[in-house]
């Protein structure tokens, strides 16, 4: 047995204070029945009661201030309904999303984004997606919105071994991640400059739809593009092609809606809002998130303060009861 409000236990002290209170009241009542009546007083008086009472109405206060400290015992379970999205969120970590077309650069202001996502997803599923040149599933659907934040916030072009950039492995381990997902309450959210080195973006796209699974797109950086910095011991570089001239890289905006498209989402550039993912997000995710998706069932301690309580009433009502009789 175990108490729910401890910090009520003061209470306790109410009984031995209300046995006193209690004898107290009857011995006075007993003076003043004696001065104003004489020896007939004893024929008016609780005939032997008033201990009895005093323990009564004692009692009745103890199990009362038991019921105040809500004990409980066994165990309980009630039904908790839960409502919200799971969302995969594939975040292009490829050495492109260095670029200093957005600030301070594509990478750092899609991590920025994600984290203001996650502070708002109450009540949803994330998991994170790294992408380059290869794919791997960072952390697996979740409601512990902070870590996820956190390592989307680590993420660096070496956190993923391969470079490059394929679309198509983000998009298939994030439906690796919804593996037995309907499609009613899940999304994919790819954020990426859209470069698609191997082309198989559209392909998995097309493998989405037939799950049922949208996803959104969020293209980072601009459609004039900008070169790539590396850093070096003599200080910085830019990153060259075989030939020697600096590569540029923009962002591909027919390819990602293209990409959303394919599975009925939605196409967002990020140098046409100031928020796109938190926008992306509030605008196509949230309302997916309207209908219960999930109950379980929740282990609790039984809550067991209507006995004492049940009991206190009893005492209460004999009490009344014995001096009613009295009276009558």
């Amino acid at each position: 047995m175990t108490f729910l409000h401890p910090e009520a236990w003061p209470w306790l002290l109410a009984a031995p204070l209300a046995a006193l209170l209690f004898g107290w009241l009857e011995r006075k009542r007993a003076r003043s029945l004696a001065a104003t009546l004489g020896p007939r007083a004893s024929m008016l008086a609780s005939n032997g009661g008033t201990p009895n009472r005093v323990w009564f109405l004692a009692t009745a206060t103890l199990f009362t201030a038991l019921a105040m400290m809500q004990p409980a015992w066994g165990e309980g379970s009630r039904t908790v309904e839960e409502r919200g999205v799971d969302l995969v969120v594939c975040l292009d970590v490829s050495r492109s999303m260095l670029a200093r077309d957005d600030r301070p650069d594509r990478l750092a202001r899609a991590q920025k984004e994600i984290a203001e996502v996650a502070k708002r997803a109450e009540g949803d599923r994330l998991a994170l997606v790294l992408f380059a040149g290869e794919a791997r599933l960072a952390v697996p659907l979740t409601r512990d919105r902070e870590s996820m934040a956190m390592m989307a916030g680590l993420a660096t072009p070496l956190s993923v071994a391969r470079g490059g950039s394929d679309l198509g492995s983000a998009l298939m381990a994030s439906l690796q991640a919804l593996e037995g997902a309907t499609g009613e309450h899940e999304a994919i959210l790819l954020v990426t400059d859209g470069e698609d080195l191997q082309q198989s973006g559209l392909r998995a796209a097309r493998a989405c739809a037939n799950r049922g699974i949208t996803v959104h797109t969020v293209g980072m950086g601009s459609r004039r593009g900008a070169k790539i910095p590396l850093q070096s011991e003599g200080g910085e570089t830019y990153l060259r092609d075989a030939g020697g001239a600096d590569v540029v890289t923009a962002m591909d905006p027919e390819g990602l809606t293209r990409i959303a498209e394919a599975t009925g989402g939605a196409f967002i550039a990020a140098e046409d809002s100031s928020q796109p993912l938190i926008e992306l997000y509030e605008e196509q995710v949230v309302p997916m998130a309207r209908k219960a998706f999930e109950s379980r069932e929740e282990k609790e301690r039984a809550h067991r303060f209507q006995w004492p309580l049940f009991a206190a009433f009893l005492f209460w009502l004999v009490d009344l009861g014995r001096c009613v009789r009295r009276r009558s």
